[in-house]
């Protein structure tokens, strides 16, 4: 059943080109989705935008808050943020977060703080891209509830279940070092990459599992990884992976058009087998 939803339209980074983003609330307009948008023009401070996010996550009227796109400014809120929420410690967390890429960042900060699970999808500007098949999937997800299901290819076989963690691969080392990285004791751990060199997403996986512990990570699937072939890569780090553990590449998600939506802090579900990897989440709502 379709659920009455708000989404409130953020840019935690800078802001997008005035084209880009009127074709993607275009989109939002053609399929009668309720939004009200904050997206700021200006350039506005860090500490401005990180209090902004504060207001609108903390605010009953909205169900989420979509980014309107990525960028590396996401990561600079963070420290604001801390700040605010640490002289407001008994607030709640009712929005949850779309976006993907730099995103990161942010759908983790608020798995660490507040156990919030985030939707790791397209941003604004990147729905005119989706197919009509894939538009009206990730409207489901956030409207009616549509539990989670991938296919990938199969790399090493295994069943396991864990905690869906992850996101984009640089900016998750970005955070290894820092108290903004969760982790839990069963990891379903997911990565996508783009227009990096194979040792540079080597070198950052590493540090991300050394940081996670390789004994906490259950599963491993792999988006897009742009020029990236996945077997070379994996091949690359296969001696310090565990060795019962499932792992899937060519999953459709990441900054690819075919980008489709994960739940990032749920339980995931990931089976290798027969040539095939699958990934299923149930989705209990935001």
């Amino acid at each position: 059943m379709e659920k009455e939803i708000k989404i409130a339209i953020f840019s935690p980074s800078s802001f997008p080109s005035l084209r880009a983003y009127q074709r993607g609330i275009n989109i939002l307009r053609k399929n009668n989705i309720p939004f009200k948008s904050f997206v700021d023009f200006s350039n506005s401070s860090s500490a401005f935008k990180a209090f902004l996010f504060y207001e609108l996550i903390t605010n009953q009227d909205y169900n989420f808050i979509w980014a309107v796109r990525g960028g590396f400014g996401a990561i600079k809120l963070i420290p604001y943020l801390e700040e605010i929420f640490s002289e407001n410690i008994k607030i709640n967390i009712y929005s949850s977060l779309i976006g993907f890429s730099d995103i990161t960042v942010l759908h983790l900060y608020f798995y660490k703080k507040f156990k919030k699970r985030g939707l790791h999808a397209p941003m604004i500007v990147n729905l005119p891209e989706l197919s009509n098949e894939n538009l009206k999937n990730l409207f489901e997800v956030i409207l009616k509830n549509k539990d989670i299901n991938l296919e990938g290819l199969a790399y090493q076989e295994g069943e396991e279940e864990g905690i869906l963690l992850g996101g984009n691969l640089i900016t998750l080392a970005s955070l290894c070092g820092t108290p903004y990285l969760p982790s839990e004791n069963f990891i379903i751990l997911m990565i996508e990459e783009t227009k990096e060199k194979i040792y540079r997403a080597e070198r950052a996986f590493l540090q991300v599992l050394f940081t996670l512990g390789i004994e906490k990570i259950k599963g491993l699937v792999i988006g897009d990884l742009g020029e990236i072939d996945p077997i070379k890569f994996l091949e690359g780090i296969k001696e310090f992976l565990p060795q019962k553990i499932p792992i899937g590449y060519a999953f459709s998600f990441g900054h690819i058009k075919n980008n489709l939506p994960l739940i990032i802090g749920e339980k995931a579900y990931l089976v290798v087998n027969d040539g095939k990897a699958k990934l299923f989440q149930k989705n209990l709502g935001f």
